[in-house]
């Protein structure tokens, strides 16, 4: 964060940390992530750690709810991750956000409908909070994690959560603050597919700015010279755009301007602690820069 004469600089982010169980043993100890040293590295810990609003998903297994928990962000929230008897569900919806700036609200919300193939006992969702970014600046971020799957019920299941974040959003917004949607959506918006689920998200989120759509670069990139942790798990699915940030500007009383945009966290972790080199998850992250000031 920094400031001007009248403005106050910020950066927002999006990233899955990729903190599910991949094993059978891991799900029944609910521990042990994926190269779970990545967590640990310094590296890791000093990139996260220039962020002044990290919104995460996948914060499922215990040895990654220690890991948020433990960024230096001095305010936090995320799902305690419950599991709940009726609707029957494993988990919670594994969303966190952790900033420099206080907290001034929060609220959860599991989406409502029917849920397929091996998310039918998941609890994905939505997570809102409002931060004061400064002195009579407050902003609203919601970020989610919706339905996986490549299959037509998983993209109508999806195209049901879209409308239900958009509600959401709506809920929790005002016209005199900054609202950020972000988070993993699982619907690819890369060009050559944006006929496809793309257009539902459009149709849910006219009136935003995807604020990634004129890179058309992937988040997820399963290859073994791009992401070797999505390769690991997804060797046969394609490059995708699935994670977002989508923007609107406040219409009354304070502005709020993007001045960059980045892709983050797309670089390798290098050997530490005589443990390998690792990717940082299975997704890049995504960073914009604002600056918000009083009208």
């Amino acid at each position: 964060m920094s400031e001007g004469a009248d403005y106050t600089e910020w950066t927002a982010t999006t990233w899955n940390c990729f903190g599910a169980a991949q094993s059978l043993r891991s799900f029944v100890r609910w521990r042990g992530a994926a190269n779970a040293h990545r967590f640990r590295h310094p590296e890791l810990l000093r990139r996260l750690h220039e962020f002044d609003v990290l919104c995460t998903q996948e914060i499922w297994l215990s040895d990654v709810e220690e890991f948020f928990d433990g960024l230096p962000h001095p305010h936090k929230v995320r799902d305690p991750n419950a599991n709940t008897l009726w609707p029957p569900t494993l988990g919670g919806s594994g969303l966190g956000v952790a900033t420099r700036f206080p907290i001034l609200s929060s609220k959860t919300r599991s989406f409502g409908g029917r849920k397929v193939h091996a998310e039918r006992l998941a609890r994905k969702g939505m997570l809102h909070v409002r931060v004061g970014v400064a002195p009579g600046i407050e902003v609203d971020l919601v970020t989610t994690h919706m339905q996986a799957g490549y299959t037509p019920d998983a993209a109508a299941v999806r195209q049901d959560q879209l409308a239900q974040l958009r509600a959401f959003a709506d809920e929790v917004a005002s016209p005199a603050r900054t609202l950020i949607v972000c988070g993993d959506l699982n619907v690819s918006g890369l060009t050559h597919v944006r006929d496809r689920e793309y257009v539902h998200l459009q149709k849910h989120f006219a009136g935003f700015d995807d604020l990634f759509v004129e890179e058309d670069a992937p988040t997820f990139r399963p290859h073994p010279e791009g992401n070797g942790l999505a390769f690991r798990f997804e060797p046969k699915s394609p490059m995708q755009r699935l994670d977002y940030m989508l923007f609107r500007a406040p219409t009354e009383g304070t502005a709020t301007e993007v001045v960059a945009r980045r892709l983050v966290l797309h670089e390798r972790l290098p050997p530490h602690g005589g443990e390998a080199e690792t990717d940082t998850s299975d997704h890049d992250g995504l960073t914009i820069v604002l600056r918000s000031r009083i009208l």
